[in-house]
């Protein structure tokens, strides 16, 4: 409407002009035309014409005359859709996963159709149609995406003595870093949902011998406290006596035991928002391992000793 009024404005300057170039001359011609064009997103250009063709010589100004008039106005930035129309045929509303593992599809309060990822801006859609609908994820389903970022690591297996152990002696181990319990959540259209991971750990010493527990402490002098783990060995095993001492055990390996520490991560969920609820999702496992060598003392009868 704004253009058509300028340019209505136009027509009127440009005859304007026209009558004036009209009375220099007799027989002229005289043309008017009138133009707009788009000179960049937000710009905008419309002008006008007049072309004066004198016909007789005796005439004093150019044989052509042209006036241009322009008026530009910037143009308001067009507002971007924020919900693009997506028909519910779309083969990518079917997918639990658009845009690739950890993504999934989730509707915001409005009932949109939207996209996540982990550390990603993705679009929600307007959908329409009499498909099914798209595969929207579940707070138990958004919490299993969640959980697979939780940073669930097993620690550095020590050990009290350091070097090798001694038979009939408690030796000390601990993991360090210590897995302690983590959480993380995310929170999608005014739902949020928190994942936990609480740690167990099961020690294998290697002889045989097991104990579930935590991570352990750090050896320190006086009585073991409560959290320590620690194991007392009845077997030496040194490096060489697999194959040559017949007394080893049959676990004794080439560096002396094997001793495993697996931290087993038992992980639930909570959901609040329009949809609350909880539950638990399957067990995850890491850990790690080292040798530990563990020698004997031995007592020897001496002749000639005291009685």
């Amino acid at each position: 409407m704004t253009q058509r009024v300028i340019l209505c404005g136009l027509v009127a300057a440009v005859a304007g002009v026209a009558l004036a170039l009209a009375a220099t001359a007799r027989a002229d011609t005289i043309k008017i035309g009138r133009f707009s064009d788009q000179a960049s997103p937000r710009r905008a250009v419309i002008g006008a014409r007049v072309n004066h063709t004198a016909e007789h010589a005796d005439v004093s100004e150019p044989a052509s005359v042209a006036v241009e008039i322009h008026v530009t106005r910037s143009q308001p930035s067009s507002t971007p859709v924020r919900f693009p129309v997506l028909p519910k045929t779309a083969p990518i509303l079917q997918n639990p996963q658009p845009v690739g593992p950890g993504s999934f599809w989730y509707t915001d309060g409005a009932g949109h159709a939207c996209m996540y990822a982990p550390s990603s801006i993705l679009p929600c859609f307007t959908v329409v149609g009499t498909a099914a609908q798209p595969a929207v994820a579940t707070p138990a389903v958004i919490a299993a995406s969640v959980a697979r970022r939780l940073p669930l690591e097993a620690g550095q297996i020590h050990a009290s003595p350091e070097q090798s152990g001694l038979t009939g002696a408690e030796s000390w181990f601990w993991l360090d870093p210590a897995p302690r319990p983590v959480d993380l959540s995310v929170s999608l259209a005014g739902e949020t949902v928190r994942v936990s991971a609480d740690p167990e750990v099961e020690w294998n010493f290697g002889d045989g011998a097991t104990l579930t527990g935590g991570p352990g402490v750090p050896y320190e002098a006086g009585a073991a406290p409560p959290d320590a783990i620690t194991h007392v060995y009845e077997t030496r095993c040194l490096p060489g006596d697999q194959g040559r001492d017949p007394y080893v055990l049959a676990s004794c390996g080439e560096s002396g035991y094997t001793v495993h520490a697996v931290v087993a991560w038992r992980i639930s969920y909570s959901a609040n928002g329009p949809i609350s609820g909880s539950g638990t999702l399957p067990t995850r496992t890491t850990e790690s391992s080292a040798s530990y060598p563990v020698s004997e003392s031995r007592a020897f009868l001496v002749p000639g000793g005291s009685q």
